[in-house]
């Protein structure tokens, strides 16, 4: 019995932070940017089956993106994981802002 994948939600303030990532590994080797945006696909379909990480902080759980520094920042609402942010591992402040939800 297959289990049912979850639908994915991508904010915009996520997609804002995937393509400054793609941009900023294109800087330095456009297939890197391009393996950069397949890490990020790559940890979206894991996410899927299993999403049920633990919580970090408030109601949002992270999961890192293989091979980048990246921390996908989520939500889990019944059957629905809402991406709030895709951030730089060593950014300063890296909590996704939940307002806008």
């Amino acid at each position: 019995m297959a289990l049912k994948k979850h639908e994915l939600l991508i904010a915009p303030a996520a997609m804002q932070d995937i393509q400054d990532g793609i941009d900023y590994y294109k800087k330095i080797d456009h297939k890197l940017g391009k393996r950069f945006l397949e890490a990020i696909k790559s940890s979206f379909r894991e996410l899927q089956a299993n999403p049920y990480y633990q919580i970090k902080y408030e109601c949002v759980r992270i999961r890192t993106v293989k091979n980048f520094p990246y921390l996908v920042h989520f939500i889990v609402e019944g059957n629905t994981i809402e991406i709030h942010g895709v951030r730089f591992d060593k950014m300063e402040n890296q909590k996704v802002n939940l307002k806008d939800k």
